[in-house]
C-alpha cells in the first residue's frame, strides 16, 4: 500500500510474481490466459 497499491492489487502481483515462472513455461497461450483468469478471479 505504500507503494500506491490497493491490497487487493498487491496481492494478484505477488500471486502472480510467485507463478510467474510456471506459467511462462506453458506454450498454450489460451490456458496461460484461463490461469491467469482464474488467479484474478479467486482473488477478487
Amino acid at each position: 500500500m505504500s507503494r500506491g497499491f490497493e491490497k487487493k492489487e498487491a496481492m494478484k502481483l505477488m500471486v502472480r510474481a510467485r507463478f510467474n515462472k510456471i506459467i511462462e513455461s506453458i506454450e498454450n497461450k489460451e490456458l496461460k490466459e484461463q490461469i491467469l483468469q482464474k488467479i484474478d478471479e479467486r482473488l477478487d
